[in-house]
């Protein structure tokens, strides 16, 4: 079933218009992140990629130019350090951005939180939190002197609440989802997109890596059961994007359940009740 959100495709020459000439995609070198260069350099769109491996890096942005005809930037950092986040930030000032994917994933360290290194979960709460609101202040700093543009959030369901052995890695994802939602609300009217995109499990290197180290069958078959090609979500997402704040699949998608347009839904009566208190700066 399709979400009551969905609409006809966007032509390609008012998708570069709005989301365009270049979109960064934070979190590029494999699965979703990658596939979201992918179709969007299939929309026209020149792509800034930026993750930590430079050989996937480099071989998408060859793949990017040779398929079709974009220019591609590399960007190489660490995202959990703070010289890895600024580095980012450098390498953007000249490009005339239109969109931000953020995409930046690391493994979810299943652990009881105080048995885990403390610096693991400083590590996952500066790429989850810290990276992600310095980069979409910056970013969309420019995105409003536009008038116009988008940020994709590739979250989780992790997001929508709390699990055993997932302490800091749910946290990261529901900072991720409330600040999203709060940014749409805020940027909704100036032109920018913003979306959360909530994803159960997707069949990405990361996932089949996990599933190899636990010892679950499967991880080296062509498909997993259950699980969704990064193709199909991306696909997905990119539809979703002019209709915020909150998407989750599969449920939104298959069942049309609606979940996500009754968390909008919830941040504008947040909003009624907050604003005769604080009113507009």
């Amino acid at each position: 079933m399709m979400s009551d959100s969905a609409s006809s495709p966007v032509r390609m020459a008012d998708f570069q218009d709005k989301y365009g000439p270049w979109a960064v995609i934070i979190g590029a070198s494999h699965g979703t992140g990658a596939e979201s260069a992918r179709q969007l350099a299939a929309q026209g769109l020149n792509c800034a990629l930026v993750a930590r491996s430079a050989p996937a890096l480099l071989a998408l942005k060859k793949e990017l130019k040779t398929r079709y005809r974009v220019e591609a930037r590399v960007i190489t950092a660490d995202l959990s350090t703070e010289a890895g986040v600024h580095h980012v930030q450098d390498s953007l000032v000249d490009l005339d951005l239109g969109l931000m994917v953020f995409n930046a994933g690391a493994p979810a360290y299943p652990s009881k939180f105080l048995n885990a290194p403390l610096q693991t979960w400083q590590d996952l709460l500066n790429l989850g939190a810290n990276a992600l609101m310095t980069l979409t202040y910056s970013i969309g700093q420019q995105l409003r002197e536009r008038g116009k543009g988008g940020i994709l959030l590739m979250g989780s369901h992790a997001g929508l609440g709390g699990n055993k052995k997932f302490a800091m890695y749910t946290a990261t994802k529901g900072f991720m989802l409330n600040f999203g939602e709060s940014l749409w609300m805020e940027l909704k009217d100036q032109g920018i997109d913003v979306l959360n995109f909530l994803i159960q499990v997707v069949d990405t290197p990361t996932l089949r890596k996990e599933m190899q180290r636990a010892g679950i069958e499967g991880c080296d078959s062509d498909t997993i059961p259950g699980v969704y090609p990064a193709e199909a979500i991306v696909k997905l997402a990119l539809r979703e994007l002019p209709n915020g704040p909150t998407f989750i699949h599969p449920e939104d998608e298959e069942q049309g359940a609606g979940t996500g347009k009754a968390r909008g839904s919830a941040v504008k009566e947040r909003w009624e009740h907050t604003a005769p208190f604080v009113g507009e700066d």
